[in-house]
C-alpha cells in the first residue's frame, strides 16, 4: 500500500523527473504532489510512469460524498442582474497587455443593476477557462476602452437603478491559442452576485472566488483559489538570445513610446506539461562588486517587426520561443554596468542566464529568486 505524506522521486512518462511528497488526491485521476519548495500541485496519474501509476492507484481512498448541490440553479443576486454574453467586437479601442488594440473581438457583457435604491457600487469579473476546466486568465475589472469616437469609457463607481452598461473583455492571442472553452462573468458586490458563462454550462467543475456565494454548501479545497493550480512540477524552462541591442521600432519607457532605444533582450520558452499561464520574467543589473542596482519586475511592452502587435510579459500557450524586451535607461547605458541577469520562471520553475563583460557567473551573484534555480 502506498503511504501519503512520504517524499519519494516521481516519474512522468517522458522521463521527467521531480522531489515531492504525496499529499493527497483531487480525484481517482489526479494527484496531489507537494513539492520541495511547498507548492501543491496536481498531476494526472495517467501522465506518470507505470511504476509511479501503480503507487498512486494503490494509495488512493475514495473521498466522502460531497454535500448535495443543485448545480444548475445557483443562488443568484435580485438586485444585479448580466442581460447576456456574446462574441462582439470592441466599438472602439480597448487596452490589453499588449497595448491598445482597435475593434478587436471581446467578450460583450450587458449587466444592469435592478436593486430598489437608487444606485448601488458593483464589481464585474471574467474568469476564462480551458476545456479542462482550469482557469487560464481572469479580468478583475474590465480593461480600459474607448467608445466609437475615441472617448474613454469609465465605468462607474456606482450603477444607476435600471441603467444598462455594455463591458469588453478582449479575446487576445494568448487566450486564443489556449484553446478557452468558457468564459464566466459575475456582476455584484459583496457576497450577492449574478453570474452567466458563455456557452452556458454547469459550473460544478469551474473555480473562481465567488462560486461559494452563488452554491451554498460547495466547499473551496485548498488547491481552489490559491493559485497552485498554475504551478506544475514536470516542465523545462530555457532563455536563448540575451544580449545587448538596439530597438528600432516603438518601445514604452517611462510611459513614452519611443524607437531605436537601447535595450536588453531575449527569447524564453517553456516545454512539457504546459498549461496556459504568464511567464515571470525579471532583469537584474550589477556593478563590478556584484552590487544590484537595478532590478526590472517585468520586460517593457515593444513593437514587433514594426507591426500593431506588441509583447511585454510572455503569456505561455505552447512551446513557442517568446521574445521579452527591457528598455535601458541613460544610467545604465552611460555607467556601462558590467553584468546583467535575466531570470525566467514558469509554473513554479525557474532558469537564469548571465551576460556581463568581467566573467562573472551566476554563482557569484545574489537575487531574489535564484533559491529557485536549483529546484
Amino acid at each position: 500500500m502506498g503511504q501519503v505524506g512520504a517524499s519519494r522521486t516521481w516519474t512522468d512518462s517522458t522521463g521527467r523527473q521531480v522531489t515531492a511528497v504525496l499529499e493527497g488526491f483531487e480525484d481517482e485521476n489526479t494527484v496531489l504532489l507537494r513539492l520541495e519548495n511547498g507548492t501543491v500541485v496536481p498531476f494526472p496519474i495517467e501522465k506518470l510512469s507505470p511504476a509511479d501509476a501503480s503507487f498512486a492507484k494503490e494509495s488512493y481512498t475514495e473521498k466522502p460524498d460531497s454535500p448535495e448541490i443543485d448545480w444548475e440553479n445557483p443562488k443568484e443576486s435580485e438586485n444585479y442582474d448580466i442581460r447576456g454574453l456574446r462574441r462582439e467586437n470592441s466599438p472602439g479601442y480597448v487596452s490589453t497587455k499588449a497595448g491598445w488594440e482597435y475593434r478587436i473581438k471581446c467578450v460583450e457583457a450587458k449587466v444592469e443593476f435592478r436593486g430598489s435604491q437608487p444606485s448601488a457600487p458593483g464589481e464585474i469579473k471574467a474568469y476564462f477557462f480551458d476545456r479542462e476546466g482550469r482557469m487560464i486568465e481572469k479580468f478583475d475589472g474590465p480593461p480600459r476602452q474607448q467608445d466609437e469616437n475615441r472617448k474613454y469609457v469609465t465605468l462607474p463607481k456606482e450603477f444607476e437603478q435600471g441603467e444598462p452598461i455594455e463591458v469588453y473583455f478582449p479575446l487576445t492571442e494568448f487566450l486564443e491559442k489556449g484553446d478557452w472553452a468558457t468564459v464566466v462573468v459575475v456582476f455584484g458586490s459583496g457576497e450577492d452576485y449574478a453570474v452567466s458563462s458563455m456557452p452556458g454550462t454547469s459550473l460544478e467543475n469551474l473555480d473562481f472566488p465567488e462560486k461559494e456565494y452563488l452554491f451554498p454548501g460547495w466547499e473551496r479545497t485548498k488547491l481552489s483559489g490559491s493559485g497552485s493550480k498554475d504551478s506544475g512540477a514536470m516542465v523545462d524552462v530555457e532563455i536563448r538570445r540575451f544580449r545587448k541591442d538596439t530597438h528600432r521600432y516603438s518601445i514604452v519607457f517611462d510611459g513614452d513610446y519611443q524607437s531605436d532605444k537601447p535595450c536588453m533582450t531575449a527569447e524564453v520558452r517553456a516545454s512539457g506539461d504546459i498549461l496556459p499561464a504568464e511567464g515571470i520574467v525579471e532583469m537584474f543589473v550589477f556593478t563590478e562588486e556584484g552590487r544590484v542596482v537595478s532590478h526590472r519586475k517585468k520586460p517593457s511592452s515593444a513593437q514587433i517587426d514594426g507591426t500593431s502587435s506588441y509583447v511585454a510579459n510572455p503569456k505561455i500557450a505552447d512551446d513557442s520561443w517568446h521574445p521579452v524586451f527591457f528598455a535601458l535607461d541613460e544610467e545604465l547605458t552611460d555607467k556601462d554596468y558590467p553584468t546583467y541577469v535575466l531570470y525566467f520562471e514558469y509554473r513554479g520553475k525557474a532558469t537564469a542566464v548571465v551576460e556581463s563583460s568581467n566573467g562573472t557567473t551566476i554563482e557569484e551573484l545574489s537575487f531574489p529568486g535564484k533559491k529557485k534555480l536549483s529546484q
